[in-house]
């Protein structure tokens, strides 16, 4: 079952509570905190790595969705975004920055509901791929692989799947080792090469 640990970031308290009012509705979907400010939702992201943020795109202070994504990714962290705005010009730029999904306020529960199923069926299709791809790793190793390559650090796959640090850098060096990769890096290298 696919579990997502979601954050909320927009300038409008209003538009925070309505989103988390929606989301709860949802089983599957655990929401660890809403801000208003930009900048302390950004530490909250960095420090918690959540699966999905939900996006406003235009933040206080000029800052916007854009600005936010780019912080994220300068600490080498990416998780699925979903842009929340009522301005439909951004799409484009959306696309380029290769978000998630672009959902319109005020939002509608049957396009939100579309949107995370879709994200589901996404994660899903992801895992089978890596077990056909990896067929010399077990299901846990394959379920760390898959968030290796989301871009997660050992102490957040940790508290993910409920199993120490130590375990986790015991999986890393046997999945090296069964994929003949040096590293981390030479692993991620090897597969973007294979699928480029």
């Amino acid at each position: 079952m696919v579990s997502l640990k979601v954050v909320i970031i927009d300038d409008e308290h209003f538009a925070c509570e309505r989103l988390k009012k929606l989301l709860n509705s949802f089983t599957f979907i655990t929401i660890l905190d809403s801000f208003t400010n930009s900048k302390k939702g950004l530490d909250y992201i960095v420090n918690n790595q959540p699966d999905l943020i939900f996006l406003d795109v235009e933040l206080e202070n000029g800052m916007s969705a854009f600005d936010m994504i780019d912080k994220i990714n300068f600490n080498h962290y990416r998780p699925f975004i979903v842009l929340v705005t009522a301005y439909p010009h951004y799409s484009i730029k959306a696309i380029k920055y290769e978000v998630f999904d672009y959902i319109q306020k005020p939002v509608d529960i049957d396009e939100l509901k579309d949107t995370l199923e879709r994200l589901k069926r996404h994660l899903s299709s992801n895992t089978t791929k890596l077990k056909e791809e990896y067929q010399m790793l077990s299901d846990r190793e394959i379920e760390i692989l898959k968030l290796i390559l989301e871009g997660h650090k050992s102490e957040y796959i940790a508290k993910q799947l409920f199993i120490s640090l130590n375990t986790v850098n015991t999986h890393r060096r046997n999945i090296l080792k069964k994929t003949a990769a040096k590293s981390t890096f030479d692993l991620i290298r090897k597969r973007n090469k294979n699928h480029g």
